[in-house]
C-alpha cells in the first residue's frame, strides 16, 4: 500500500497543488521502504517513508492544519491526532483497494490491525525543511494457510524498496514485478530484496524449500544412523558386561562370549 496517498496526495488534490507532483510519487523528496514478514497464516507488512526538503515543510503545513490550530508550529497533540487520522484513512483505502491477494483474491486475506507513527521529527515551526520519517505496520490474517502453490500478489508504491520474508520450508519458484531480485537466506528463510515494478505489483509464486528440505533430511538420517549406532553400542554392551578376554587366549575369549549368552538365554 502506498503511505504517500495518505500523506500527501489527498491534501494535495484539496490544495490546488499540481498534478506533476501528484504523477511522481517515488520523486527524490520521497524515499520508501517495505519490509514484509509472511507466515502460514498471515503477514506482517511494515512501511517507513522519508519526506524531505519542500515536501516536508508541506506535510508540517498540513499537520498544522488539518488537527491543529493552523498556528505555524506542530505540537504533539497534533501529531497524535494525525496518527489516528492517517490510521482511519489507511484503513479505509485498503478496504477498498486490496493491497494484498492469494490465487488473485482477497477474500482469504483479512485485515486485522494498522498502527500508524508520524516522526517527532514533524514536531516544531511549519518552515522546517529537515526530513520527516513516518512508519506504519498493516498485519493481515489468512483464511487459507500459504503453501506449496500460492501465488501471493502485493501492491505498493512503484521503485520502492522491498524485502519480502518467506515462511520456513518455502521458496519463491518465480517472481513477476520484483525489479533487480536478490535471493538469500536468514534464519532458515528464504529473504527476497528488490524494488517494486514501475507498475507497482509483485507476485510471489510459494514452492516448497528444496534446500530446507534436503538440510532436514540430511539431519535426520543422521539421527537415525546415530541411533543405531548407539543401539548397536548399547547391545555390544550388554553382551560383553561380565566377559573377560585373557591375553592371548582367542578360544577362551569367546567360549566366554558363548558362556555368557547361553546364561542370558535361560
Amino acid at each position: 500500500m502506498k503511505l504517500y496517498s495518505f500523506l500527501l496526495a489527498s491534501f494535495l488534490l484539496a490544495t490546488f497543488l499540481t498534478p506533476a507532483l501528484l504523477a511522481e510519487p517515488c520523486s527524490a523528496a520521497f524515499i520508501s521502504g517495505n519490509n514484509i514478514t509472511l507466515e502460514r497464516n498471515g503477514m506482517i507488512w511494515d512501511y517507513d517513508e522519508k519526506t524531505t526538503e519542500d515536501d516536508a515543510v508541506f506535510l508540517r503545513g498540513v499537520i498544522d492544519g488539518e488537527t491543529g490550530d493552523n498556528n505555524g508550529f506542530v505540537n504533539a497533540w497534533e501529531i497524535l491526532k494525525m496518527e489516528v487520522f492517517l490510521s482511519d484513512k489507511m484503513r479505509k483505502a485498503i478496504e477498498e483497494d486490496p493491497d494484498v491477494k492469494l490465487n488473485a483474491s482477497s477474500d482469504t486475506v483479512e485485515l486485522e490491525d494498522i498502527e500508524f507513527w508520524v516522526s517527532k521529527e514533524a514536531l516544531g515551526r511549519v518552515n522546517k525543511s529537515s526530513p520527516i520519517i513516518n512508519y506504519a505496520t498493516v498485519s493481515y490474517n489468512f483464511k487459507e494457510e500459504l503453501g506449496p502453490g500460492t501465488a501471493i500478489w502485493l501492491m505498493g508504491t512503484p521503485d520502492s524498496n522491498v524485502t519480502i520474508n518467506l515462511p520456513s520450508g518455502l521458496d519463491a519458484e518465480r517472481t513477476e514485478g520484483l525489479y533487480n531480485k536478490s535471493l538469500g537466506f536468514e534464519n532458515n528463510c528464504t529473504v527476497l530484496k528488490g524494488n517494486f515494478s514501475p507498475e507497482k505489483n509483485i507476485t510471489v509464486w510459494l514452492s516448497k524449500n528444496e534446500s530446507f528440505k534436503a538440510d532436514t533430511e540430511g539431519i535426520k538420517t543422521k539421527s537415525d544412523k546415530n541411533a543405531g549406532n548407539e543401539s548397536a553400542d548399547g547391545e555390544n554392551s550388554t553382551l560383553n558386561a561380565g566377559v573377560r578376554r585373557e591375553p592371548g587366549n582367542l578360544a577362551g575369549y569367546f567360549k566366554n562370549i558363548f558362556a555368557e549368552i547361553n546364561r542370558s538365554l535361560t
